[in-house]
Formats: C-alpha cells, structure tokens, sequence
C-alpha cells in the first residue's frame, strides 16, 4: 500500500536536494549558451575546413544520448589532461570534481542543441527586413542588433524552454557519477525505507513544479517581448 506518511516526511530531504538540479542544469545552459552563439556564427558564415567540423561535433552530441556523453567526459576528460601533460601543459588529472565533469558534458549538449535552436530561429526571421534597414541607412550591425536579435529571440524562446526543461529532467543521469540531485536522493531514501513508489512520487511532483515554473517564467518573457517589439 502507498504510504502517504512517508511520502510526506521523505519530501522534505528530497526537495532539499534540489539546488543541485538547479546548478547543474543553469551553468550547463548558460555555458552552453555562451558555445552556442559563437557555433551559430561559425556554421552561419560558413567558414572552411571549421564549419564542417563543428557541424560534425553537432551532429554527434545531438545524435547520442547524454548518459553516454556524460560518460565520456568522465572517463575521457582525466585521459585528455594526462595526455596534455605530456605535451608539456601544467594539467593534473587526479580528483576532477564530478560537478566539474557534469557540467562540461551537460554544456556540451546544450551548445549543440541551443546553436541548432539559434540557427532556426534566425532563419525564421524575414531577410528582407535586414535589407530594408540597410537601405534606409543603417549599419549592419545597428541593423542586427536592432531588427533581426529581438526577434531571433521571441522566436528562440519556445525551443530554449523545451530545451531547458529537458536539461532539468536530464540531470537525475548525474546520480551514475556520483553527484546527489533530486532523483538521486529519492533512491537513496527509497532503498532505506524500501518504499520507491512513495519516494518517486515525491520526485515526480518537484520535477513538475520546477518545470511548470520555468516555463511559465519563459512564456512571460516571451510575450513581453513579443508586445515590447510590436510596441517600437
């Protein structure tokens, strides 16, 4: 029988487990975001011999699942460092912090996505506006800035979101490396009182809080913008 008294009193160590969630999902994304914008650029202008490559990389995070990206960065990231310091590169591959390793894959995959996202988004946007503010004189990067990102961004936003949210969702996959999330808490309490079901549903009702909330958060974001752009 579900046992609604345990639920109750396990919620509480398990919704404290949910700052790491959070960080780990966040800095991944604004990391991400960071890589994303300079791979969007790159593919965009189409530079030879990089483009190709990168547009490979992309296609390789974004065909595998990040369980196993997350594994090759912890098992591949410690051999890498060795091998640079054979090149001569003061690296210490011994005690890499976990949230270190989780970070980077988890950024990696959202460069990856977030630079497809960008590269969509500024696509959907009418070139001909681009064209028509430089032909009443303004530079291009005024132009850019002023014409194409506002709207490049309303139209982001709803795939940013879908991506975010995942990313929340993913980061319970942290727990096979050692880092002690919501999820991972849930089975450490879970295997103690052996009650999964209770512990699971306490899981499950902070996953869907803390992604309702994000959306709701990005969804005002995006309809502010939406008024302010038709606004000017």
């Amino acid at each position: 029988m579900f046992d609604v008294n345990f639920a109750i009193q396990s919620f509480g160590a398990i919704l404290g487990a949910l700052p790491m969630t959070l960080l780990v999902a966040i800095i991944s994304t604004i990391i991400g975001i960071i890589f994303a914008i300079g791979i969007a650029i790159i593919r965009e202008r189409n530079i030879r011999i990089i483009s190709p490559v990168i547009a490979t990389i992309v296609s390789f995070i974004r065909g595998t699942p990040i369980l196993v990206q997350l594994y090759m960065v912890y098992y591949g990231l410690p051999q890498l460092l060795v091998l640079m310091n054979k090149w001569g590169w003061n690296t210490n591959a011994n005690g890499i912090p976990v949230m270190v390793i989780a970070i980077t894959a988890y950024a990696l995959n959202a460069s990856a996505n977030i630079s497809e996202s960008i590269r969509s988004a500024y696509h959907s946007v009418n070139p001909g506006q681009y064209e028509a503010a430089l032909s009443v004189g303004m530079s291009p990067a005024t132009a850019m800035i002023k014409i194409v990102i506002p709207q490049l961004i309303v139209n982001l936003i709803p795939n940013f979101s879908n991506i975010l949210l995942d990313f929340i969702k993913d980061t319970a996959l942290v727990y096979n490396i050692g880092i002690v999330e919501v999820m991972a808490q849930a089975n450490i309490i879970s295997a103690v009182g052996f009650k999964y079901l209770e512990t699971y549903m306490d899981a499950l009702i902070i996953y869907i809080i803390i992604c309702w909330t994000f959306a709701k958060f990005l969804q005002m974001i995006e309809e502010r913008l939406k008024n302010n752009y038709v606004t000017n």
